[in-house]
């Protein structure tokens, strides 16, 4: 009687030298895949929401600088989601096939890790221009000028923005920094290097 192949490659995984159990690394996998899907679920709802916020600004602020910079922002609030789904949509471990769960593990490790090394270029920059012509139009609009508040309420919600971008990537190395740890242990498991 033969078995099927896919579950002869996931058993297979398990032959590695001091691997843990098949369905606790099973476990891991539907973890992570979870996780991701999620993360990118409030991805795309901020993204969203952000659309609808910069598409009020749109149509209500009239201020040339400030028009620009909303469609900027949605542009980039376009592209964000899409280059997240790209990048690091998650993968059901259902979908690894023949191959061995550790390598399918590693894999999306990898994946999730360089998406989330390369935030700055993709998720982060594409926010900026739009984001700076909105400043500019403040203070080129003399409504907002004369109605808005004080210059130092001004700088300090433009250190919140600065201190929030270098947050969001930080927060993103941290976790590209997790998952090479992950990474490394696979990696060790896998050519016999486990300590």
């Amino acid at each position: 009687m033969t078995q099927d192949p896919a579950k002869q490659a996931w058993q297979a995984s398990v032959a590695i030298a001091g691997a843990p159990p098949l369905e606790e690394v099973r476990k891991g996998a539907d973890k992570f895949y979870r996780v991701v899907k999620w993360r990118n679920r409030i991805e795309y709802a901020a993204c969203a929401v952000v659309i609808a916020v910069f598409g009020y600004y749109l149509v209500t602020l009239e201020h040339v600088a400030h028009k620009a910079g909303s469609l900027l922002v949605i542009a980039a609030a376009i592209y964000a989601p899409w280059q997240l789904h790209r990048r690091a949509s998650a993968v059901a471990p259902e979908l690894a096939g023949t191959m061995p769960i550790l390598a399918f593990a590693r894999g999306q490790f990898v994946r999730q890790r360089d998406a989330l090394r390369s935030i700055f270029g993709w998720y982060i920059l594409p926010f900026l221009p739009g984001l700076a012509l909105m400043i500019v139009g403040n203070g080129l609009d003399p409504r907002f000028e004369a109605a808005g508040p004080p210059h130092w309420v001004r700088w300090l919600a433009l250190l919140a923005i600065v201190a929030i971008i270098g947050a969001i990537w930080w927060l993103n190395q941290l976790g590209a920094r997790r998952l090479q740890k992950h990474i490394d242990e696979i990696d060790a498991l896998m050519t016999g290097e486990a300590e």
